[in-house]
This record gives C-alpha cells, structure tokens and sequence, in this order.
C-alpha cells in the first residue's frame, strides 16, 4: 500500500513539474518590430549619383560624405563631411525628432532603402558637435530612428551618428565651417557660438564655446553677418573679435591659418601680363566689375550649367573672389582636376563644378 502512494505521488509531481510556467530568465528575447518604421520610410532614401542621402523635404536630402560626391550639391561642411542635394523631382521626407527626447539604451534603428538592423542608444552627445553613439554597426548614411519612426540622426558608418540637431542647422544654414580659423560657429542670441575647433589647426585663437558678438567693432549677430564681415578683411591676422569667453570679456585676434596667408599674399604678386581671354570667358561667361554675370554664350558651360545672367560668382572651391583676376590666378595653379564655383542668385547660394 505504501509503496502504491509513493507512486501515485510521483506520478502527480511529474504532471505538475509538466504544466509548470518556464521562468522568465529562460525565455526567449524577442528585438523590437521596426518593420513597420522600414516601410514607411524606406523610400525617403534616395540617391545622387553613388551617394545615398536621405530625404529630409520635399526638394531636399542630406548625406555624409568623405569623398565629394560625383554630382553637383548645394553646399558642404568641412567639418562634419555633410552635403546637402536639390533634387529635381519631389521627395518623400522623414521627420527628424529631437534627440533631447532620446534614452540610453532606448531600441533604435539603422535603416537604409535595403537593410535594418535592430540597435540601442549606448552613448548620448551633449552637444551638437559630439557624435551620438549605438551598440551594434550601422551603415553610412543609414536613417536611425525609434519606434515612433522619426528620425534622431544620421548614421555615418560604424556604431555613430549625427544628431538631428546638428542635421536641422547645417541645412538651414545655422552652422558654417571656416577652415581658415579652424573652427565651426553657429547661430546663438544675437551672436555667433564656436561650438568645434579643430586640433590640428594649431594657430586657432577660437576656443569651443566662445562667444562672438564684434568684429574689428562691427556687430555679428548670425552666421550671414560673420561669413559676410570675414569676406571683407583681407589679412585675418589683423581681425580682432569682442568674445565672452568664461563669463569674461575678452578682445582676440583671429589668426589666419597658413593656407589663408598664403592666399593673401598671392594677391600681392605682381599678376602676369593680361591675356585676351580669361579662362572663365573661355567657358562662355561674362562678368562685370562685382562678379556678376552679364552675358553667356550660347550653347557654351555656363548656359549648359544652367547659370543666369545676374548670378554672382562669390567663391572658387574654398577661396572666397572680389576680382576676376583672383578667380584667374586660382584656376592658373589648379588645373586637370574638378573646381567648385560658389554662385549667389537672390540669397541663395549653389555650387556648379567645372572640369579644369
């Protein structure tokens, strides 16, 4: 009798031990769904020539970059290798959300137009020029978003990616790059911030977070104001900045990087003797005394190129031009490659290449 108990025991304890939950450390890790985020914005990934970018409106999209795209961009930052492209048909955009909304360890997203990989927030910027961090390897120009399928940033290969922040400002022209100071500035309350310096640059007078409100006592107070005053000093080592620097006033001079002074005093050298034709006329444009373009030949690279008459050439790859003669002597030294010529048509600014 005991020994039928004992049996009927085991057999009870077997079935239990069956119909038992399996604890919850056992259990299998299910990443979070994002295939609905890659169906919605899949198509916002577009490409320009080679160089996938993604869509941020309806004419425009942004890519990183550290080779220079095979396809005419509207503008470019040395610093953080950003290009931004006009498109000639409409765009399917993605929304950027703040990233001051981001977690660590939040689930994210790197998607581009044909892969997505499942990542989470490891490391978040402090500031806008500090790269944003996620543990796993995204691909460049990838579209890193939440659940929300919004997009925090832009990944750039690896395990980083640029802030939408950072994106917003480079594309609203917030943020300018000026590697003759060795630094990037952007739009702060009535001034100009330093928000990155580059270590290289080892004559840099800027530090980051300085504050700059005057220039040789005229008032910058946005990023047009200080790209427009730096255009009119020629010798940079002269340029004296009112900066707040440590809840301190201070006067610092910005001292021009050796490329600078080497172009400054190009313009002293004595020009050779005039030609009949510049190299520029050549190519069927015609300026006036202000850069303007009065005429273009029919048929020729400017009319090709879709310039205008009035367009203003402001700037020969990163060599800012007041005279026809500085654009000549630039494009005398610099031949058998690819030349950017900054235009100016009714405050906006494009880039058109020219083969030299």
């Amino acid at each position: 009798m005991k020994r039928l108990g004992l049996f009927l025991f085991l057999i009870l304890q077997a079935l239990y031990a069956a119909e038992a939950p399996v604890p919850a450390s056992k259990a299998e890790f299910v990443y979070p769904d994002f295939s609905q985020c890659y169906e919605k914005n899949r198509q916002s990934v577009v490409y320009f020539g080679k160089t996938r970018a993604v869509a941020i409106s309806e004419k425009q999209a942004v890519a990183y970059s550290k080779e220079k795209p095979s396809v005419s961009y509207v503008k470019y930052d040395a610093y953080s290798n950003l290009y931004l492209f006009d498109s000639p048909k409409p765009l399917i955009p993605v929304k950027l959300k703040s990233t001051s909304e981001l977690k660590m360890g939040e689930w994210l997203v790197s998607m581009t137009d044909n892969s997505l990989v499942a990542v989470n927030a490891s490391k978040i910027g402090k500031s806008g020029n500090e790269l944003f961090e996620f543990g796993g390897v995204g691909e460049v120009n990838s579209l890193v978003g939440g659940l929300c399928c919004e997009m925090y940033g832009l990944g750039i290969g690896d395990k980083f990616f640029i802030s939408s922040e950072e994106l917003d400002r480079f594309i609203k022209g917030q943020s300018a790059s000026f590697p003759e100071l060795g630094v990037r500035v952007i739009d702060s309350n009535e001034s100009v911030v330093v928000d990155f310096v580059d270590l290289s640059f080892k004559d840099a007078k800027l530090k980051a977070g300085d504050k700059i409100t005057l220039l040789n006592g005229k008032k910058v107070s946005n990023i047009t104001e200080f790209t427009e005053a730096l255009k009119t000093f020629k010798d940079l080592t002269k340029v004296s900045a009112q900066i707040q620097r440590d809840n301190a006033w201070i006067e610092e001079n910005i001292l021009a990087s050796k490329s600078a002074t080497k172009k400054v005093e190009s313009k002293k050298v004595p020009l050779p003797e005039k030609k009949k034709e510049s190299y520029l006329q050549t190519k069927g444009f015609k300026f006036d005394s202000e850069l303007r373009i009065k005429d273009i030949a029919r048929g020729s690279f400017a009319e090709q190129s879709g310039l205008k008459v009035g367009d203003r050439l402001m700037q020969v790859d990163q060599l800012p031009v007041d005279r026809m003669a500085e654009a000549d002597t630039y494009l005398a030294k610099n031949r058998n490659r690819e030349v950017s010529l900054l235009f100016d048509r009714d405050d906006f600014q494009f880039f058109v290449t020219l083969n030299r």
